[in-house]
């Protein structure tokens, strides 16, 4: 292929340097290229060298060791926002245990476990954990669905189904699609567990009551 350097310039000397800046496919086999050249090359160089004295400067390394620096930081970043994830999990865990009680036996041939409840601000992970520790406690056959809102405009909601529920034909994913929309969301997931999310918590509560009493209703007609 050509690139013509000559058609908009007088001399191929005032195009001075040239940098390729980025490259993109814009269509089926062709690839876009755009570039700086002639004073926007001097000024694109002027204004990078710029930035990266700020960078040293507010990072405190030579323009070498920049590379490095970011990676160490991000690297602690990393660390720290596990250490976190896992504080709030441990902390979700400690806020299922109190609520575990509160579940509700259903059915008369099968008894079936059922805890539906909102859990305040956790987020999604926690919310997740905790999902995982109430089936775990409550044991074959059970039924959860927990929600939280863990920040403004944001609703997270799980639901974890044992196979012995998920047996009667009721499944996690398909269950908590209503429950989500019911809150401007939407969500799905495997039979046995499932996550959504929406946008309006201040639905949630009767969301929440909504699933119970249908939960409850769907598990008596199964069980008898």
């Amino acid at each position: 292929m050509e690139l013509c350097g000559g058609t908009h310039v007088n001399n191929t000397s005032e195009i001075r340097g040239f940098k390729i800046i980025s490259e993109q496919g814009i269509a089926s086999g062709i690839r876009r290229i755009e570039a700086v050249a002639g004073e926007a090359f001097i000024e694109y160089v002027i204004a990078r060298d710029n930035h990266m004295k700020q960078l040293c400067s507010t990072l405190k390394v030579n323009a070498e060791d920049v590379t490095t620096r970011v990676n160490s930081i991000l690297k602690d970043l990393r660390e720290a926002r596990n250490e976190v994830s896992a504080a709030r999990a441990k902390a979700a865990i400690y806020k299922a245990s109190t609520i575990v009680s509160n579940a509700v036996t259903v059915g008369s041939s099968t008894k079936i476990r059922v805890l539906v409840e909102s859990m305040d601000d956790i987020d999604a992970d926690a919310l997740k954990s905790a999902a995982e520790y109430i089936v775990d406690t409550l044991q074959d056959p059970a039924a959860v669905i927990l929600g939280s809102c863990p920040g403004e405009k944001r609703v997270s909601l799980v639901a974890a189904f044992t196979p012995g529920v998920v047996d009667l034909g009721i499944q996690a994913g398909k269950f908590i699609g209503p429950v989500a929309k019911f809150c401007g969301g939407r969500g799905g997931g495997r039979p046995n567990f499932a996550q959504a999310g929406g946008n309006e918590p201040e639905k949630l509560l009767i969301a929440l009551e909504k699933a119970r009493d249908e939960l409850i209703s769907i598990l008596s007609e199964k069980t008898g």
